[in-house]
């Protein structure tokens, strides 16, 4: 698994951000790097989608290792509903050797209930913590593009501060959407 996923997704070493832009933010992918990096040690998910699927990565680390509760063990997961959460959960999260994952992080930036400007303050503190736990461990975000275009900055401003950024190609669909 770990050369599968090497050809995926590169292997970041710690300083280093990456930023998986995809129309549904990757879930099948991040579960399989979770596995992945569950297996080399500690690892911390911090899901801003109501992403991480437990069974999946379980299904991944069978895959591996018959210790399978005991590696599942070596994650942390942190979930968050708000963009006012996530914020928060990254101000709390220590900067350490422990690789940080990052769910569907732009999920709860496109609430129409957060004024656009809020959320791109918001986004900018964001960046500044993501910026901050990379300096001891690799950081991995993955992310939808938001669906109002006044908030499609926000995922520029990633893009700005990533290291290696991998994009899926958008189906026509999401780059032309039809409004009824």
């Amino acid at each position: 698994m770990v050369g599968r996923m090497a050809t995926t997704l590169p292997d970041l070493p710690a300083g280093k951000l990456g930023l998986l832009v995809t129309p549904d933010a990757a879930p099948e992918m991040m579960m399989a790097l979770t596995a992945v990096l569950a297996l080399q040690g500690p690892v911390c998910v911090v899901d801003g989608g109501n992403r991480f699927a437990a069974y999946q990565v379980a299904r991944h680390l069978r895959r591996q290792t018959g210790q399978v509760e005991a590696t599942l063990n070596r994650i942390t997961l942190a979930r968050a509903f708000t963009c006012y959460q996530i914020v928060a959960l990254l101000a709390q999260t220590p900067a350490t050797a422990v690789p940080l994952l990052t769910l569907d992080l732009l999920a709860t930036f496109t609430d129409e209930s957060v004024p656009v400007t809020e959320s791109f303050r918001l986004w900018r503190l964001v960046c500044v913590h993501l910026c901050r736990l990379r300096r001891h461990a690799p950081v991995v975000v993955s992310l939808r593009p938001p669906p109002q275009p006044e908030r499609s900055g926000l995922v520029t401003l990633l893009q700005e501060t990533a290291d290696v950024l991998l994009l899926a190609e958008m189906p026509p669909a999401a780059r032309n959407p039809t409004l009824f």
